[in-house]
């Protein structure tokens, strides 16, 4: 349905770090505009040049499909190179949380000085989370929304510890020891 796929593609940008401030409905209708542009373009070489209608027809339809598809592939790269660059900050962002928890500071703070220290794609996720909690979203949903938003298997691992450790109780220190030791 239509409200699906505004829903996937908002989801995608999300994922992607939404580039460029995109809205979904504008990644929408980039596709088509791109499957135009390029099908567009074969087809006014093939008027022009004089060449056999036959080949410029078959030629824009295979530039049709590429246009169409170029924004997903790009989103799509856009994707795994921001799940790349999370993945290898996860250790550092691990071990300033544990060094920070470890000397006293709650949870969020040491959320905010890895905000602060690092500009990197993690650090501004946990500064968008420490955002959503002062707005008065539940610590335990904006952690979740974090990784859906990232789509890193071993952050959505890390983010239901400290979910199921802030409800069971247990030091957030020894937890993020163990993490941070993984």
């Amino acid at each position: 349905t239509p409200q699906a796929t505004l829903q996937s593609a908002r989801k995608r940008l999300e994922m992607a770090g939404n580039p460029l401030q995109m809205d979904p409905a504008f990644f929408l209708a980039l596709r088509f505009v791109f499957a135009v542009v390029f099908s567009g373009t074969i087809i006014f070489v093939t008027i022009t040049g004089k060449r056999p209608w036959l080949q410029g027809l078959g030629l824009a339809t295979v530039f049709l499909i590429i246009g169409f598809a170029f924004p997903d592939l790009w989103i799509t790269s856009r994707i795994r190179t921001r799940q790349r660059s999370v993945f290898r900050a996860m250790p550092d962002a691990l071990d300033l949380l544990t060094i920070c928890v470890e000397a006293g500071l709650g949870f969020d703070a040491a959320m905010s000085k890895v905000h602060e220290k690092w500009d990197n794609d993690l650090a501004l996720e946990f500064g968008r989370v420490i955002q959503e909690i002062r707005l008065g979203k539940l610590r335990r949903d904006a952690l979740r929304d974090m990784a859906e938003r990232l789509g890193v298997a071993e952050m959505t691992s890390f983010v239901a510890v400290v979910i199921q450790s802030e409800q069971l109780g247990v030091s957030m220190a020894k937890v993020l020891r163990i993490q941070s030791d993984q």
